[in-house]
């Protein structure tokens, strides 16, 4: 399980163009980059309300996939919003997956379907449960370029799942890999503004 660490954030300030004569970025700071870019991404909203987290995850990522069954009980409560945002980068398969989801007529469904159905699809290969799009559209590929923009434009060089949020008083957060234990999400999902 990856988790936040100054270890991680050493690669990603190395990997967006940080050297040692810079003081590598601070998750906040890496986080808050990445909230100022938000609108530029697409996702699958699960839940409504005012507290939001986004998840940038890979369709075929176990720890993302976890996630996705450890946050269930949470969608919709306490105006609880989890935006899901696919990228492609884990596996083969993972863009025709995340395609398949976005070129969705109910990208909810199909969510649901790869999580639900993960590793127990033999047509899907291992990983995520939604049988791949035969094709990729151009608007798709742009979508699906455009959340890996975000993802990487903020220097946060990937770990997944990865959770982005302003906390209550307003500063910007970012967890890297999924929590531990049901308390530890528990307690992150509590800063959630």
């Amino acid at each position: 399980m990856m988790r936040r660490t100054l270890g991680t954030l050493l690669v990603a300030a190395s990997c967006s163009g940080w050297t040692l004569a810079h003081a590598a970025p601070s998750t906040q700071q890496l986080a808050g980059a990445m909230l100022r870019q938000m609108a530029q991404t697409t996702a699958v909203t699960l839940g409504s309300g005012p507290r939001v987290v986004d998840v940038f995850f890979d369709p075929n990522c176990p720890y993302c996939h976890r996630l996705y069954e450890d946050l269930q009980p949470w969608v919709g409560k306490q105006g609880l919003q989890l935006r899901w945002i696919p990228v492609a980068v884990l596996a083969p398969s993972s863009e025709a997956k995340a395609a398949a989801m976005l070129q969705s007529t109910d990208r909810r469904k199909a969510l649901a379907r790869n999580e639900d159905d993960y590793d127990e699809n033999p047509r899907a290969g291992s990983g995520g449960g939604l049988a791949p799009a035969a094709q990729v559209s151009p608007a798709t590929r742009d979508e699906l370029a455009r959340n890996r923009k975000v993802l990487h434009s903020a220097g946060a060089y990937f770990a997944f799942p990865m959770m982005v949020w302003r906390d209550r008083s307003g500063q910007a957060q970012m967890f890297l890999g999924a929590p531990r234990d049901a308390a530890q999400l528990k307690a992150l999902l509590a800063t959630v503004r």
